[in-house]
C-alpha cells in the first residue's frame, strides 16, 4: 500500500519523478537561508554577501525575500537550526507576492524566529504568501503583535507553524489582521500562551474566507481580561473552522469571538476546554454562522455539545 508524504527532510541528493528533475517543475528560484553552525558538505557559513545557494546561503530571511521576484513562485528555504532575532517594527517584511517561506527540520531544529522587543513585528503586506514549518517565539514580555498583516495580504497560507513564548515572556496578540486580509488558511498550526496578558492568537476586524484545520490553541494561564482565542471586531464570512482544539483557563471564556452581527460559515468537529467554575460551559460568538458537532468541557464533570449556536451540557 502506498502513502503520501511531504518529505519534511527534503531531498539533499535531488529528486527525479518519472525521469524528470523536480526543479524543472518549479517555476521560481530557490534562495537558501542558514546562520547555524551546521553546514552541508562543501558549504560555507550564511552571509548576505553570499549567492543565496544551498552551499552559499544568505543569513537572514528578510534579505532572501528582497531577492525574490513577485508572483514567480519563488521559495525561501530556511535550513534546520536557523535562528533569527527580530529587534524592531517590520524587522522582517513579506512584501513580495507569491513567495513561500519554507522551514526545514523538525522539533527543536525547525527554524526559530525570536521577537526581542515589545514593538518587534514581522510585517506581511503582499498577497499569495505561504509560511511553512516556522516557530515564532516571544523573547521579551508584552510583545504587542508578532505578525502585523496588512489589508493587501490576501490569500496567505500558514502551515505547521508554531507561536510560543520564552520562559517569563509573552505575546499579547500573535497575529493582527487588517480589514480586507481575506482568504487566509491555517493548517496544522499551534499557538501556546502561558501568561495572564495573552489576548488572542489571531485578532482582526472583518474578513472574508477564513479556513482553519487541525490547529491547537491554548491559553494556559487565566487571562487578566477574557479574550477570544480567535477574535474579530467585525463580520467573518465564509468561515470554515474544523478538527481543531482550543483550551482556555478563565471563567466564561470564548474560544471564537466574532463580534459582527452578520457572520457566515461553519465551525465543526472541534473540541473546547475551559475553566468555568460558574457552570456556564463556554462556546463562542458566531452570530450568523453555525456550529456542528463541537464538544465543550468546562466545569468539573461537565461536558456539552454545541449545535446551532447554543449549548447543551450535562453535570455528572
Amino acid at each position: 500500500m502506498s502513502s503520501n508524504s511531504n518529505y519534511p527532510n527534503g531531498f539533499l541528493g535531488g529528486l527525479t519523478v518519472r525521469g524528470m528533475p523536480i526543479t524543472l517543475l518549479h517555476p521560481g528560484n530557490i534562495f537558501w537561508v542558514n546562520n547555524s553552525s551546521v553546514l552541508p558538505d562543501k558549504g560555507i557559513g550564511g552571509s548576505n554577501g553570499n549567492k543565496g545557494t544551498y552551499h552559499q546561503p544568505f543569513s537572514t530571511i528578510d534579505y532572501a525575500i528582497g531577492n525574490c521576484k513577485a508572483s514567480r513562485g519563488d521559495i525561501v528555504a530556511v535550513m534546520p537550526g536557523h535562528a533569527e532575532t527580530i529587534a524592531g517594527a517590520a524587522g522582517v517584511t513579506s512584501d513580495v507576492a507569491g513567495v513561500a517561506i519554507v522551514g526545514l527540520g523538525t522539533g527543536s531544529l525547525r527554524p526559530q524566529i525570536t521577537f526581542s522587543a515589545t514593538a518587534s513585528t514581522w510585517s506581511v503586506t503582499a498577497a499569495n504568501l505561504t509560511f511553512y514549518n516556522l516557530q515564532f517565539i516571544a523573547g521579551i514580555a508584552e510583545v504587542v503583535t508578532m505578525h502585523n498583516v496588512a489589508a493587501t495580504a490576501d490569500c496567505m497560507s500558514w502551515e505547521n507553524c508554531w507561536w510560543t513564548e520564552g520562559t517569563g515572556f509573552n505575546w499579547v496578540n500573535a497575529v493582527t489582521m487588517a480589514t480586507g486580509a481575506d482568504n487566509s488558511s491555517w493548517v496544522g498550526c499551534k499557538a501556546i500562551g502561558a501568561d495572564a496578558n495573552n489576548d488572542a492568537w489571531i485578532t482582526g476586524v472583518a474578513h472574508d474566507g477564513f479556513y482553519m484545520d487541525n490547529c491547537y490553541v491554548a491559553a494556559n494561564v487565566a487571562q487578566t481580561t477574557a479574550h477570544g482565542l480567535i477574535d474579530s471586531s467585525g463580520n467573518m464570512t465564509n468561515v470554515e473552522i474544523k478538527n481543531s482544539s482550543f483550551r482556555s483557563n478563565i471563567d466564561a471564556a470564548l474560544w471564537v469571538d466574532f463580534n459582527g452581527a452578520a457572520n457566515g460559515g461553519v465551525i465543526k468537529n472541534c473540541v473546547v476546554s475551559s475553566l468555568d467554575a460558574a457552570g456556564a460551559t463556554s462556546t463562542g460568538d458566531f452570530s450568523g454562522g453555525h456550529f456542528f458537532e463541537c464538544y465543550v468541557s468546562g466545569e468539573a464533570n461537565a461536558f456539552g455539545v454545541v449545535g446551532g449556536g447554543g449549548v447543551v451540557y450535562n453535570d455528572a
